[in-house]
């Protein structure tokens, strides 16, 4: 073999090893694990949006095509009719909201968390309702590495809302 095809074979494999290794460095890094912190994090933007009263920016924290599973009523599916769900809740009086993570974990890019959650509502007579409840959102990483739902559901822990 001449010294010139030898040092390119060498070259090439070179090459190839340090691609199959580099490959697989990246594989590891997305594959770790993402913190409750990160995981809570799609809730708590969620919660600040809906007491600001900014319905659009509380659909951001859901992907294009997610699904909402509210208790007693039909699917809402897609972002756009999260929005008009959440401007609903919103518009009935929604005057402070709460939640705290119980649970969360992730495997890959999917991930869920489960936590409570507390609802207030002012009705036009003044009176105060509150809703106390729990959760379930799976997630999924996007492309810029945020964690968003593409499922939540809830329910409230008494049949009707406590008055204040």
């Amino acid at each position: 073999m001449k010294p010139t095809k030898f040092l390119k074979s060498i070259v090439l494999g070179l090459l190839v090893v340090t691609s199959i290794v580099g490959c697989k460095e990246k594989v590891i890094e997305t594959a770790k694990p993402a913190t409750v912190e990160e995981l809570g994090q799609m809730n708590r933007d969620f919660v600040k949006a809906l007491v600001a009263k900014d319905a659009d920016a509380a659909a951001r924290v859901y992907d294009e095509n997610a699904s909402l599973l509210p208790p007693n009523e039909s699917i809402v599916t897609g972002r756009e009719n999260i929005k008009i769900y959440w401007q609903g809740a919103i518009d009935a009086g929604l005057i402070d909201a709460s939640v705290k993570t119980i649970d969360a974990s992730s495997d890959g890019d999917l991930g869920y968390e489960i936590g409570t959650f507390e609802l207030k509502f002012q009705g036009e007579d003044g009176v105060i309702t509150t809703d106390i409840g729990k959760f379930t959102e799976i997630l999924k990483r996007n492309s810029e590495g945020k964690w968003i739902s593409i499922y939540g559901m809830w329910s409230a822990n008494e049949d009707a809302p406590s008055q204040e």
